[in-house]
């Protein structure tokens, strides 16, 4: 397990708490409503992995900063160190835990029952408790964005999609990554494997040169964190086959092998979230993020890979996806 924090003290706060007592004893009510919070998140993967663990520590980062709170991690987690790695946190002092996976829910579910003080938010979480809240983005439209633009995209007629492991929220993906590739061609084949992991970028790396050498995809889409990165690297390296990345913008105009990235705004489902605690609204509740509002969405498209007419067309089916009128 590699840990590491990074803690910024709130300057602001410690200001109005040194007017408070200054004042006193005509502001004591205000000052004493001022309440600062510190909050964790831990991985099984890093968190600059270049996808789904950067997005979230991003995320994490970009919230707590604009709350003024504190923040720290803890990366490299072992399956069986996530119980650990929790309580290790709520040592070094934090009140938020931040899970980024369903994966996680057994241990989180756990702790949420032991310390009903701390609030625990955990990222396509599907469980209620009153100190619990689930950040969910819409996956029926990430799972359609990329499987539309694998359908324009594809020269071979097979895809491809691996995912971490059969979680709720991936099944969710492949079926809609399925069901918008055959409606853009109805003969594509789908071709889904999974790594049983979410931090072995080697397994990633096997999975995907397979499908490309041997099964003739030339269009993958991740669902499983580092997994992906391998995916990836494997396409450069055979100089064959093009990726969709997620969640973040992973590519270029000019880049050689992602064609394309569907976005989650982690970040504004995080300060939805934190909004939910300062104003004391927080638990048995879902924020979710849709390709409506901005939660979800499409990425830079590369010039080399997709070309000038398909990236209108797709855009049109991005703006379908988003009303909920492109599948049936």
């Amino acid at each position: 397990m590699d840990a590491h924090s990074i803690s910024r003290r709130n300057v602001i706060r410690c200001t109005v708490a040194a007017a408070c007592a200054a004042a006193l004893p005509l502001s004591l009510s205000a000052c004493a409503e001022e309440r600062s919070y510190k909050a964790g998140m831990f991985i099984d993967g890093a968190i600059d992995d270049g996808g789904w663990g950067e997005s979230c520590y991003n995320a994490l980062v970009s919230a707590s900063e604009a709350h003024q709170w504190e923040h720290t991690y803890t990366q490299h987690v072992d399956e069986d160190d996530w119980e650990d790695a929790i309580e290790d946190l709520i040592d070094d002092g934090c009140t938020i835990i931040f899970a980024p996976g369903a994966q996680y829910t057994e241990a989180v579910d756990q702790a949420a029952a032991e310390h009903e003080d701390i609030k625990f938010i955990v990222l396509n979480g599907d469980f209620e408790r009153d100190n619990v809240e689930n950040l969910v983005p819409n996956n029926a439209q990430i799972g359609q964005l990329a499987g539309a633009l694998a359908g324009l995209i594809s020269k071979t007629g097979v895809i491809g999609l691996i995912g971490g492991t059969g979680l709720e929220g991936t099944k969710e993906k492949v079926a809609n990554y399925e069901a918008a590739a055959r409606a853009i061609n109805a003969n594509i084949q789908v071709v889904e494997d999974y790594a049983d992991s979410f931090a072995d970028e080697e397994r990633g790396y096997e999975i995907a040169t397979e499908m490309v050498e041997q099964k003739n995809v030339d269009v993958l889409f991740g669902d499983a964190s580092i997994v992906d990165a391998g995916a990836r690297r494997a396409l450069y390296d055979l100089g064959r086959g093009m990726a969709i990345a997620q969640p973040n913008d992973a590519g270029s105009s000019y880049d050689q092998v992602i064609a394309g990235s569907v976005l989650t705004d982690n970040d504004m489902m995080m300060r939805n979230a934190f909004r939910d605690i300062e104003s004391g609204s927080f638990g048995n509740k879902t924020v979710t993020g849709d390709a409506s509002t901005g939660g979800v969405g499409i990425g830079t498209l590369s010039d080399v890979l997709v070309e000038p007419f398909i990236q209108e067309r797709y855009a049109g089916i991005a703006d379908q996806i988003a009303q909920g009128t492109f599948i049936g």
